[in-house]
């Protein structure tokens, strides 16, 4: 293993080991050390004192994470912002990953018995994307939508990058200076190529926000964000309370049978989509044009079967 990354792995171990602990001093550590079989050479002995600071310090560079010592409770060890490896961030998916990663290490039997989902594609741009935003480099891309008969090239403005469901969208405009963010799935890109010119990044622009009023990236027009009300049954309840649809979500009745939860969201397609798996557990109160949707699309569905 080259010695660049057993590094970074022994610092993503060092973090998991604090975490787990919650507080625990040097010699607690490197007793897990010398218990450690897959990142330890046989002839290493504990972690020097002063390497431990050297990796510290390390750790607070490359992931943000900051490592302190308690001094009023016996010289102990805890991570002060703990909650950045729990938020939607890259550094903690690029944490939790190494961290399980160095977990399998030890055996390599139990990877067997680990089950990924299959991404459709496109992770390949990611760093040429993550590239161009630091830089704030247009982008060329050759687009294959799924309806269109050719390939589009533009040259694009990157903005943001999310992630939703299973695929990574890119946030970009075109060059043009009236132009509108769209949203590009990654797995369409077909190339994409860093230009040597650069854009006038617009720090105003705050792409968290633009989907606040949507549960996916549809960005449709077409739809304004208004309340919804919706009455959910039985077991489902107890799903949706874990994973909420929306940030908007809140209870607003609930009895043994049903509860009735309240979104303030634009009621497009991937919102509709989501009621509808749901199936029978679901029914919309309101607004009354939206529950005539949904009727409508279930009555569709069983015309399907007849």
């Amino acid at each position: 293993m080259a010695t660049s990354v057993r590094l970074i792995r022994r610092y993503v171990w060092l973090i998991d080991t604090v975490r787990r602990a919650g507080h625990i001093t040097l010699d607690e550590i490197n007793r897990c050390w010398l218990d450690e079989r897959s990142l330890r050479l046989e002839d290493e002995g504990p972690i020097p004192e002063r390497t431990f600071h050297r990796h510290r310090q390390a750790i607070a560079d490359l992931f943000g994470i900051d490592i302190l010592c308690n001094r009023y409770d016996g010289n102990t060890y805890y991570i002060d912002n703990a909650d950045e490896l729990d938020r939607p961030s890259f550094t903690s998916w690029l944490f939790n990953g190494l961290a399980m990663d160095n977990r399998l290490l030890a055996d390599r039997d139990t990877t067997s018995r680990i089950i990924f989902q299959d991404a459709p594609g496109g992770t390949e741009y990611l760093s040429v994307i993550i590239e161009a935003m630091i830089h704030h480099r247009r982008l060329r891309t050759r687009y294959r939508g799924f309806d269109a008969a050719v390939d589009t090239v533009s040259d694009l403005e990157p903005y943001g990058l999310r992630q939703s469901g299973r695929r990574w969208y890119l946030i970009a405009r075109t060059s043009a200076a009236d132009s509108d963010l769209t949203v590009y799935a990654l797995d369409r890109i077909v190339a994409a190529d860093i230009l040597g010119d650069t854009f006038d990044f617009d720090p105003a622009v705050d792409i968290h926000s633009l989907f606040n009023e949507v549960i996916g990236i549809n960005l449709d027009p077409d739809y304004d964000c208004e309340r919804i009300t919706v009455r959910i049954f039985g077991r489902q309840r107890a799903y949706v309370d874990s994973l909420p649809l929306h940030s908007s979500q809140r209870v607003i009745a609930r009895t043994r049978d049903y509860s009735d939860y309240e979104f303030t969201v634009r009621p497009e397609y991937e919102l509709q989509h989501a009621l509808l798996t749901l199936g029978p557990d679901a029914e919309i109160l309101s607004p009354p044009w939206l529950r005539e949707e949904i009727k409508w699309l279930a009555e569709e569905t069983v015309k399907r079967y007849r």
